[in-house]
């Protein structure tokens, strides 16, 4: 389970601090959110093919991983004049896909009713 919050404490913890202005903080915040959220997206991968959930669940946690690495790409030590907005939006996205994908975990997921003719 720790492995499934962990991505979206990291990304929580790089917005706050950009948004605190500390954005020194945030560049290693990221770099560490990009392995756990790649676990996070194998994982949901392997739900999927285990048939506990649906495709969509590893497709929003494979788009969390592009965002994370195109907001460490955008907030490079060779961008000068601080961090461009969209790093900030892309970790936003990123946290709302956690969000999304930590509710669709939470919910049971239906059972099947096959119908056999006799």
């Amino acid at each position: 389970m720790a492995r499934r919050l962990l991505p979206g404490f990291l990304v929580f913890a790089a917005l706050l601090s950009d948004l605190s202005g500390n954005h020194g903080a945030a560049l290693p915040l990221v770099f560490l959110a990009i392995p756990a959220s790649f676990a996070l997206a194998l994982d949901c991968y392997g739900d999927s093919l285990e048939a506990r959930c649906g495709g969509l669940r590893p497709v929003s946690a494979g788009i969390s991983v592009f965002l994370l690495v195109l907001s460490a790409a955008l907030r490079s030590p060779a961008v000068v004049g601080g961090v461009p907005q969209l790093a900030v939006s892309a970790l936003v996205l990123t946290l709302l896909l956690y969000v999304a994908i930590c509710v669709a975990a939470l919910m049971p997921r239906q059972a099947q009713v096959r119908v056999t003719a006799p």
